[in-house]
């Protein structure tokens, strides 16, 4: 230390008190707990909210499957067939000399361009079979 005032056994002393004001730290010590209770409340609504989202998204996600395999099975029961018989037709009447090349190949371009929208449609049945999977976990 060093002598104050070029005397030498007179020293200043300097301090830091801490003096807690109860009533002002009890109220930030409730706002606190208050504001914390409200955090646990907006986690728990926003758990909820995205449960329903994912529940919505499933849901929807059934029915899309529903309407595709619909769609599926009309093309694997009416479409395809009748294509494939418009097609041996048109065949059979070329071998006879009775069409033209050009009308066997669009029976067999459109036949060809079905079942190519078929393994489509079944492709995305697939994936959205798989989305749902993946949803479904993550509930």
């Amino acid at each position: 230390m060093f002598a104050w005032a070029q005397q030498p056994w007179q020293f200043s002393l300097m301090a830091m008190v801490r003096v807690p004001l109860t009533n002002a730290s009890q109220k930030m010590v409730k706002a606190n707990v208050t504001s914390l209770k409200w955090e646990a409340v907006s986690l728990s609504q926003q758990k909820q909210m995205i449960l329903n989202e994912a529940t919505g998204m499933a849901y929807g996600m059934v029915k899309e499957m529903e309407v595709k395999k619909k769609q599926l099975k009309l093309y694997a029961d009416n479409i395809l067939p009748a294509l494939q018989k418009n097609y041996q037709s048109v065949q059979l009447a070329y071998n006879q000399n009775t069409e033209e090349l050009f009308m066997l190949y669009d029976a067999w371009e459109t036949l060809n361009m079905t079942e190519l929208e078929y393994t489509d449609l079944l492709g995305q049945l697939l994936a959205m079979q798989a989305e749902l999977e993946k949803i479904l976990e993550k509930k």
